[in-house]
């Protein structure tokens, strides 16, 4: 009995798979409150579960790559997908599908985040530390830092939460690339493509943190063999990402957009420094008027605090690692506070809009750093039945923190949840004033209180003549019969104005297709190309050519990106093999 009872804590220590176990069931734990979140209710939640229906209706009335929603911002078509990663929206709409209910899917795929993000952590510290106590606990905190629960019950920011699963993959495809065996470069690409299609905020912020990275470790990076090795990360990167960056770009070239405006989304310097917190905030809750709590709690204070007793008793080649870490976390700390001189940044790095974000950032730089101290300490103690007792008081005094934490959050009545969903499938035309407005035409949106809250779902002649005689619209489809017009008459189409769209007109017995742009309140405007006697000028969304190529790009890029890290992998296993073989025929050698 006693032996088998060794057998079990030995395998708990040192098996890989028991400790992935153990995160799941963790993690599973965890995410147990999230099915009594209240989605819509939550500062982001609704917004992304309206880009989920939204979704669910372009499929149905839209084209590929589906990036209008057809029935948003009173039927006059708005896109939720071209400015927001597309990961967050088809993951949680997949489990939306098979689970019933876009809500479900939403917290189901939460629940995942936290999983795979513990996942990741094990694997990076685990390939740094050669310590798997280490990263068993460094990924356990990880998945439980207070700020991240504030992610997810009070502001439902997925693209967020979703960011910490692949940051761990980043940084451990660099420490690899840098002072690893180089065999698993690759995570760099599979990382930082995830965060692309998750959330553009976290990618410049992760961009960040990993030059700070690279310049401490600047005598491995400048090498032929990594800068190499870097560079073909950054093409699959950028291959990969297609799908959202290049119709992004074409969005950003055919008119002005709110998302971009610093002036409107108030990602200039003088405004996120506004933003800032109070260091005393990592303390206590000083209840902003966001609502966001940035306690960071006493049992992660005194972890990191051991430092100081801990940092003496860390091997030697854990410290390198170990310093880093705390630097990257000290910095990623202080610019979440009114002490980092923000008013002075550039704009690139004001699209942060809230400097708080970053103690995300601050929680995967010291969940590591935790643990090593954690770790170190305890097995220093010489007395092993000592050592247990201690690390299990250490397990139950996070673990009653965490159960604190999740129950501040209220139990919500999630049948709110259901019947607003069940509401806007059935009525799914939504008022611009029920939406996030972020990415309506410039124009548009500085005339919501204006011409928007009068204009009627028609056509409007805006210069020339024409008689409209008939004019019928459903979704992103519309047919409009004209008489009598005059050569260059312009017309305002009921739809706002995105790439995208294509514009034929009928007259005459040839069907010629229209160019169009912007109107003045950033509508689609067409011109009339001859006088015309009767005609029928007919509209869809089809998207665009270069949007359907940017998707074939990143799902070509994709399959070639799997073929040549299965060549790679091959190519090392070859290599290692001859090594090996070396080295046995140069021992056999010497033994004769």
């Amino acid at each position: 009995m006693k032996n088998n009872i060794k057998k079990i804590v030995e395998a708990i220590k040192t098996k890989r798979w028991i400790h992935y176990l153990i995160i799941v069931i963790i993690g599973i734990l965890v995410s147990i409150p999230f099915l009594w979140v209240q989605i819509y209710l939550s500062d982001d939640g609704k917004f992304h579960l309206l880009r989920l229906i939204g979704l669910d209706n372009a499929m149905e009335y839209g084209s590929f790559p589906f990036l209008v929603f057809p029935f948003f911002c009173k039927n006059w078509g708005y896109s939720m997908m071209t400015f927001y990663p597309p990961l967050v929206t088809y993951i949680p709409y997949i489990l939306g599908l098979i689970s019933g209910a876009f809500t479900t899917g939403l917290k189901l795929f939460a629940g995942l985040t936290v999983i795979f993000s513990g996942i990741f952590m094990y694997n990076l510290v685990n390939e740094i530390t050669k310590k798997k106590g280490i990263a068993l606990f460094s990924a356990i905190l990880y998945m439980i830092f207070p700020y991240r629960f504030e992610c997810l019950f009070n502001r439902y920011a997925i693209g967020e939460f979703t960011a910490f699963v692949f940051i761990p993959i980043v940084f451990q495809g660099l420490y690899n690339l840098l002072k690893g065996d180089k065999k698993r470069h690759f995570y760099i690409a599979i990382g930082a493509t995830g965060l692309l299609l998750t959330h553009t905020i976290s990618t410049l912020y992760t961009a960040f943190f990993c030059l700070i990275y690279v310049l401490f470790n600047a005598k491995q990076f400048f090498n032929k063999e990594v800068i190499k090795k870097c560079v073909v990360n950054v093409v699959f990167i950028l291959l990969m990402s297609a799908m959202f960056l290049i119709p992004m770009l074409e969005f950003k070239l055919s008119a002005e957009y709110s998302i971009l405006q610093p002036e409107i989304m108030k990602t200039n310097a003088e405004s996120v420094a506004t933003k800032t917190i109070k260091p005393s905030q990592f303390l206590k809750d000083i209840e902003e008027e966001n609502g966001v709590s940035f306690v960071v709690g006493i049992p992660f204070i005194t972890m990191l605090l051991l430092g100081i007793l801990a940092y003496s008793k860390i091997e030697k080649e854990n410290k390198d690692f170990y310093l880093t870490f705390t630097i990257l976390g000290i910095i990623s700390t202080v610019m979440c506070t009114n002490l980092f001189p923000w008013q002075f940044m550039p704009d690139f790095m004001c699209t942060l809009q809230y400097p708080w974000r970053l103690l995300g950032f601050a929680f995967f730089f010291f969940a590591t750093v935790c643990a090593m101290n954690v770790y170190y300490l305890l097995n220093s103690v010489n007395k092993k039945w000592l050592r247990t007792i201690l690390y299990i008081l250490t397990v139950i005094v996070i673990t009653a923190f965490t159960v604190v934490e999740l129950n501040q959050y209220p139990v919500d009545d999630t049948s709110q949840d259901a019947s607003y969903e069940e509401r806007n499938k059935e009525e799914p035309q939504i008022h611009y004033f029920s939406i996030n407005r972020d990415n309506m035409p410039k124009k548009a949106l500085s005339e919501q209180l204006g011409y928007l809250r009068t204009r009627e779902d028609n056509t409007i002649i805006v210069s020339g003549n024409t008689n409209i005689v008939n004019e019928n619209k459903e979704a992103l489809h519309m047919e409009i019969e004209i008489e009598n017009a005059e050569r260059d008459t312009q017309l305002e189409i009921p739809y706002l104005f995105y790439p995208g769209y294509t514009i034929t007109l009928e007259y005459d017995g040839k069907v010629v297709e229209l160019d169009y742009f912007e109107s003045e309140y950033g509508f689609i405007q067409i011109s009339l190309p001859d006088d015309i006697g009767t005609g029928k000028i007919t509209v869809d969304y089809t998207a665009t050519i270069l949007e359907k190529t940017a998707y074939a790009i990143s799902g070509i890029s994709i399959i070639v990106f799997i073929v040549y890290v299965i060549w790679f992998r091959k190519k090392c296993g070859q290599k290692g093999h001859s090594n090996l073989s070396t080295v046995d025929n140069k021992k056999e050698t010497n033994e004769r």
